[in-house]
């Protein structure tokens, strides 16, 4: 796999997907369509796994989320949501993580989501165009699953902690999405969630 200039990947931390979550803790640690399904215009009917991503920043900032239909599919859509890579870690301590994120209505505010996780709201989530992270993606082509650390030397954040996997995606019949991080192994006993609801 290529790298730019100043860039790494320690493949050392690659994981498998059976161990992700339990071992992310320590890892991680110190086209939108409107008024309809968040992505019912990007993605057929038939399509119930997805490649998701989430990207820490090293140093502060907050995480992102990012939905393809796959590792060399242009991005559904990237999330910034309204979390640290502390408050995120913090967050799937106790091995659940529910995240959902509702519409905010008024004028202007179709990309931006109320968001709560397990329960408690945490702040605004808010749709972003791709900067940065597209490096990350493009280096993580042949990543199906797994948590790692890219570093990017000479930049503000230092590089990217990252966790990936397939989740399953369910419509529901209000106007919902949700996505569910997959175990094939069926040992984890952990769940990993993030719900769009519907306007």
């Amino acid at each position: 796999m290529e790298k730019g200039e100043g860039t790494s990947v320690n493949s050392h931390h690659q994981l498998t997907l059976g161990n992700l979550l339990r071992q992310v803790m320590d890892l991680l640690a110190p086209c939108w369509a409107y008024n309809k399904l968040i992505f019912s215009y990007c993605l057929p009917d038939t399509v119930t796994l997805v490649t998701g991503t989430v990207i820490c920043p090293i140093y502060g900032n907050k995480v992102k989320l990012c939905l393809q239909e796959n590792t060399k599919s242009v991005p559904l859509v990237l999330v910034e949501l309204p979390l640290s890579t502390r408050g995120f870690t913090s967050s799937i301590q106790y091995g659940v993580l529910r995240v959902v994120l509702e519409p905010v209505h008024g004028p202007g505010s179709s990309q931006g989501w109320v968001t709560y996780c397990n329960g408690q709201k945490v702040g605004f989530a808010r749709r972003l165009e791709m900067g940065e992270e597209k490096l990350v993606l493009d280096m993580m082509q042949m990543v199906s699953a797994g948590a790692g650390i890219m570093l990017h030397r000479g930049t503000e954040t230092g590089g990217y902690k990252y966790l990936r996997g397939q989740f399953e995606r369910v419509v529901g019949s209000d106007d919902t999405e949700s996505y569910h991080l997959t175990d094939p192994s069926n040992c984890f006993g952990q769940e990993f969630s993030i719900f769009f609801l519907g306007n």
